[in-house]
C-alpha cells in the first residue's frame, strides 16, 4: 500500500518537531549546568546582569531623547526646554554609561580569573581518575581536543559565557522594544489580522534566517572540530618538542631542522586554509544577518514614516517607533544567533562535562588497611591475568606468587615480558582482566584506595622531576620535614650534590622558573627520585632500573648501602644487570606473561634455562 505523499510529509514534520524539542532540551539542561558550574566559582559573576540591563537599555535611551527632541523642535517648544531633555538625555547616557563601564571592568576581572579557575576541574579530575583512563587514547583525545579548542578561539566554557550573555541581552532588550513599539499597534489602528500577518512573516524570515545560519554554525563546529584532531601532531611538534631542551640536541645532530620545518609549514598551510573556510562561512552568515536586519529596518521606516505623514503618528514618534522596531530586529537576530552559537557549542560543553565525568572504573573499596597480627603484609598473586583495555594480547597469564615484607626480590626477563605490568597492577594502577590479588588474605579492591596506595614508594624507569624546589620534589609536598629530606638524601647518595646547591633543600631543580636553580644529570636526577621514594617510608619500595643512569661506582655504593636504603621494608627491583640481582634473596624470572623460573642468583647460574642463558650472555663481556 502507497502512503500518500502528504502523510509522509506530516510524518517528517512531526519526527522533525520530536527531534527540535529533544535537542531543545538537551541545549536547556548542557546551558543550566554551564550557568551552575560558572556560579559555583563565583557569586559575583551576578554581575554580568548589570552589564546586561546596562547593555539592553543604552540604546533606548538615545532612541526616546531622539523622539523628544525632534517633537519639541516640530512642535515649537522654547530652547530651554530642549536643552533641559538634550542635558536629561545626557545625564541618562552617561549614567548607565557608567555604571556598565564599573560593572564591565569587574566581570573583566572575574573573566581573567575564570581562565585559570575554569581549569582547577580538569586538573583535579585529571590527577584523581584512574590511572588506566589516562592511558587512554579516547580520553587523551578528548582532552587533547579541549586544548586545542582554548587555542583556537577559547575553551567551551569561555565561548558559553560570552554568548549567553549576548543571548541575555538580547532578550532583555527584545523586552525594551516591544514596549516601545507596542502603543504603535493601537495607534495606527492596525488589524489583528495584519499584526499577526506581519508577525508571521517576520517569524517565517527569522526561522529561515535561523536554518541557514544553523547550517553553517554546523559547519564551522565541525571544522573546528576536526581542526582540533588535525592539530594535535603539528602542536605537539611546534609547542613541546621544538621548545624542548633535550629535543633540540637530537634535532641538531641529526639534521632533523629541515623536517620540522616542513611541519611548520604544514601547520600554516592547514591553518590558512582552515580560517579561508571559516571566513567564507562567517561572511555569508553575517551578509544574510545584515540584509535581513536591513530589509526590516527599511520596512520599520517606510511604515511609521507613510503613519507620520498621514498624521497618525507625530513626526517624532517616527525615530521612537521605528529606532525601537529596528532595535527589536536586532534583538531578534542577536537572539537567533547566541542561541543558534550556543547549540552548536554544545557539544563542545558536553565534551567539556564529559571529561569531568568520566566514570571512575575501579571498585573503590571501603576497609581500612591493616598488618597481620605478626605486623607483616603478605601479598599473593592468585590466578591472576590481564591484558590492556582494548587489546587481545595477554601481557600476563595465570600468574601465582608470594610476596612478604622484608624480602628482597628481583624482576628479570626480556622486555616486554610482563615485568613493568606486573608492578602496576601490584600499585592498582591497573586492576587485573582474571583472577584476584590479595594483601593479608583481602581483596585489594576491597581495601580504601587512597590508603592502600600510600604502601608503596615507587621509581619507575620514566620517572619524572618537575621544577621545583629540591626539599619539596624529595617530601612530594609543599610541607617539607627537612631533616628528614636530608637523611633521605643522604641515604640516596645526594650529599655531595646537595653540598653544591647554593641554596640546600631550597634550591630549584632546573633553572626553567628561577635562573638560580641548580642543573642536575640523568643519575642526579635518578637519585633524586630514590630520594622521593626513601622519604615516603612505605612498606613496599620498588624499583624499575634504579641504577640504569648511574655510573659503576655510584651504582656499586647504591648496592653497597642497599640495606640502609631499603631498611626493613620489601623491595622489588627490576634489573637488566643481573649482577645486581645477587643482592635479592630471591629473583623472579618473567617469560612471555609468566614466571618461568625463581631462586637466588647462585642457584639460577647453575640452572639450565633464561637466567642462565642471560647471565652468559653478559657475562662473556667482562670475562671474555
Amino acid at each position: 500500500m502507497r502512503i500518500p505523499n502528504s502523510e509522509c510529509r506530516g510524518k517528517r514534520i512531526i519526527l522533525m518537531l520530536k527531534k527540535n524539542r529533544t535537542e531543545f532540551q538537551k541545549d536547556v539542561a548542557s546551558h543550566i549546568r554551564a550557568v551552575r558550574l560558572l556560579f559555583s566559582y563565583s557569586r559575583d559573576w551576578a554581575v554580568m546582569g548589570i552589564t546586561i540591563v546596562m547593555d539592553s537599555l543604552y540604546p533606548f535611551i538615545s532612541i526616546y531623547l531622539s523622539a523628544m527632541l525632534l517633537e519639541a523642535l516640530y512642535e515649537g517648544k522654547p530652547v530651554k526646554e530642549m536643552i533641559l531633555l538634550a542635558l536629561l538625555g545626557a545625564g541618562a547616557s552617561f549614567c548607565v554609561t557608567t555604571i556598565r563601564h564599573i560593572a564591565a571592568k569587574y566581570k573583566n576581572t572575574l573573566w581573567w580569573s575564570l581562565r585559570f579557575r575554569i581549569e582547577e576541574p580538569v586538573m583535579e579530575k585529571s590527577m584523581e581518575m584512574d590511572y588506566e583512563l589516562i592511558e587512554d587514547e579516547d580520553v587523551q583525545r578528548l582532552r587533547a581536543r579541549q586544548e586545542e579548542y582554548r587555542r583556537h578561539g577559547g575553551s567551551a566554557f569561555e565561548l558559553f559565557i560570552w554568548k549567553f550573555e549576548i543571548f541575555l541581552t538580547a532578550c532583555l532588550k527584545l523586552v525594551f522594544a516591544v514596549v516601545t513599539v507596542r502603543a504603535l499597534l493601537s495607534v495606527t489602528g492596525l488589524s489583528n489580522r495584519s499584526a499577526l500577518l506581519l508577525t508571521a512573516a517576520s517569524l517565517f524570515a527569522g526561522l529561515f534566517l535561523m536554518h541557514r545560519l544553523n547550517r553553517w554554525e554546523k559547519k564551522i563546529s565541525r571544522l573546528y572540530r576536526d581542526n582540533a584532531d588535525k592539530e594535535r601532531l603539528h602542536t605537539f611538534l611546534m609547542s613541546d618538542v621544538v621548545l624542548d631542551k633535550e629535543a633540540g640536541k637530537d634535532i641538531r645532530l641529526f639534521h632533523q631542522e629541515e623536517m620540522f620545518q616542513e611541519y611548520g609549514e604544514q601547520m600554516i598551510d592547514h591553518s590558512k586554509e582552515l580560517f579561508s573556510r571559516l571566513s567564507g562561512f562567517s561572511v555569508r552568515r553575517s551578509s544574510m544577518q545584515s540584509l535581513w536586519a536591513a530589509a526590516l529596518g527599511g520596512i520599520a521606516y517606510l511604515y511609521t514614516g507613510l503613519q507620520a505623514y498621514g498624521g497618525a503618528i507625530p513626526v517624532g514618534s517616527v525615530v521612537r517607533y521605528a529606532g525601537g522596531i529596528q532595535q527589536m530586529v536586532q534583538a531578534i537576530t542577536d537572539l537567533m544567533a547566541s542561541w543558534d552559537h550556543l547549540h552548536n557549542y554544545r557539544e563542545r560543553m558536553e565534551e567539556f562535562f564529559s571529561y569531568l565525568d568520566l566514570p571512575e572504573k575501579k571498585k573503590k573499596g571501603t576497609i581500612p588497611v591493616q598488618k597481620r597480627k605478626d605486623g607483616r603484609f603478605l601479598v599473593e598473586f592468585k590466578n591472576v591475568s590481564f591484558r590492556y583495555p582494548g587489546t587481545e594480547n595477554w601481557i600476563l597469564k595465570n600468574l601465582n606468587l608470594r610476596l612478604e615484607i622484608g624480602e628482597r626480590v628481583a624482576l628479570v626477563g626480556p622486555n616486554g615480558s610482563g615485568k613493568t605490568t606486573f608492578v602496576k597492577l601490584l600499585c592498582r594502577l591497573y586492576d587485573p582482566t582474571e583472577g584476584v590479588i590479595l594483601m593479608n588474605d583481602v581483596d585489594i579492591r576491597k581495601y580504601r584506595y587512597e590508603e592502600y596506595m600510600r604502601l608503596f614508594s615507587v621509581v619507575f624507569q620514566d620517572f619524572q622531576v618537575f621544577s621545583f624546589p629540591t626539599g619539596e620534589y624529595i617530601a612530594g609536598s609543599s610541607g617539607v620535614d627537612e631533616d628528614r629530606a636530608l637523611d633521605a638524601a643522604r641515604r640516596a647518595g645526594l650529599s655531595g650534590l646537595l653540598a653544591k646547591m647554593p641554596q640546600g633543600l631550597h634550591t630549584m631543580i632546573g633553572r626553567d622558573f628561577s635562573k638560580d636553580g641548580f642543573v642536575i644529570s640523568g643519575g642526579e636526577a635518578q637519585k633524586l627520585a630514590m630520594a622521593r621514594a626513601i622519604y615516603k617510608d612505605a612498606p613496599f619500595v620498588i624499583l624499575d632500573e634504579p641504577t640504569a643512569a648511574l655510573d659503576p661506582v655510584a651504582e656499586n655504593e647504591i648496592y653497597t648501602s642497599f640495606h640502609e636504603v631499603i631498611g626493613d621494608k620489601t623491595a622489588l627491583f627490576i634489573s637488566h644487570r643481573l649482577s645486581a640481582c645477587r643482592f635479592a634473596k630471591e629473583i623472579l624470572v618473567f617469560e612471555n606473561g609468566d614466571i618461568v623460573q625463581k631462586g637466588s642468583h647462585e642457584a639460577l647460574c647453575h640452572m639450565p634455562g633464561l637466567y642462565q642463558r642471560m647471565w652468559e650472555a653478559q657475562a662473556q663481556y667482562y670475562t671474555g
